[in-house]
């Protein structure tokens, strides 16, 4: 059983699935657009609020020359 993926359309909103391995959608299939992106709730990083970006060690910001 292929798990499901969840995708936005940042110019309708509109939210739908798709299984897993049948590649990212090329536009919406409700309005033809092409601004999407994975819905928010399901992107592993935005659920645990720890998004890690750069120069993020444990609370310290690194790598950056000020």
């Amino acid at each position: 059983m292929a798990g499901m993926r969840r995708f936005k359309c940042y110019s309708c909103n509109h939210e739908w699935e798709i299984a897993y391995g049948l590649g990212m959608p090329n536009e919406c299939p409700q309005c033809k657009n092409t601004n999407i992106h994975r819905a928010e709730q399901d992107r592993g990083y935005a659920r645990s609020g720890r998004g890690g970006g750069f120069g993020y060690v444990r609370g310290k910001c690194r790598g950056l020359s000020l």
